[in-house]
């Protein structure tokens, strides 16, 4: 897991980025800080330990990854590549994804909670046991996908499509959803609202 040392700026107590002494809020080069993050990434087939929080990432590609306890909490990612890649108790809460491409990845006990998803992707993909509670996601696509045990507790759903997924054990409760199509999927097994 990602190491926690704290930020040298007083007071700031956030985890300081991958070989840093300082957080991405109090590093003197945000634009340095994401292209020496990337050439650590370029350089791995296997990413573990990494904290890459609260950096903006443009146009990279993540493609075939392993990701391995890592976190990206609060990062941000426009046209972004992470076809094949494979996330493990990897953390990407609060961070904003759009125009992303996550088909064909294997994701499993990792977050997104509180994240938002515009015009992204992540059909043929296994996305088990992850966290999507309180995204936003619109226009997005998770077709052809195994979804089994995820949760999707709170989150607002517009324009977003689940045709042919597992979806069993997956719970959409208290989600709001909007011209969403759960077409060919087994909803008799997914969990949209909880008795009392």
């Amino acid at each position: 897991m990602f190491a926690f040392t704290p930020c040298a700026a007083e007071g700031c107590g956030l985890p300081v980025l991958t070989g840093s002494d300082s957080c991405a809020l109090h590093c003197g080069d945000p634009a340095f800080e994401t292209d020496r993050i990337l050439a650590l990434i370029a350089g791995e087939a296997i990413v573990k330990d990494l904290n890459a929080a609260g950096l903006f990432f443009n146009e990279s590609d993540f493609s075939s990854k392993r990701f391995y306890g890592c976190s990206f909490t609060g990062s941000t990612f426009s046209l972004c590549l992470f076809t094949g890649s494979l996330f493990r108790m990897s953390f990407l809460d609060f961070s904003s994804f759009a125009d992303c491409d996550f088909s064909r990845s294997d994701i499993m006990y990792s977050s997104f909670a509180g994240s938002r998803f515009k015009d992204s992707t992540f059909e043929s993909s296994e996305l088990v046991h992850v966290n999507y509670c309180g995204c936003d996601i619109s226009e997005c696509t998770f077709n052809d996908s195994n979804l089994y045990n995820s949760r999707f507790i709170g989150a607002q759903l517009r324009s977003a499509d689940f045709i042919d997924c597992n979806i069993k054990k997956t719970f959409f409760v208290k989600a709001r959803q909007e011209r969403v199509s759960f077409k060919s999927s087994n909803t008799a097994e997914a969990i949209f609202d909880v008795e009392l």
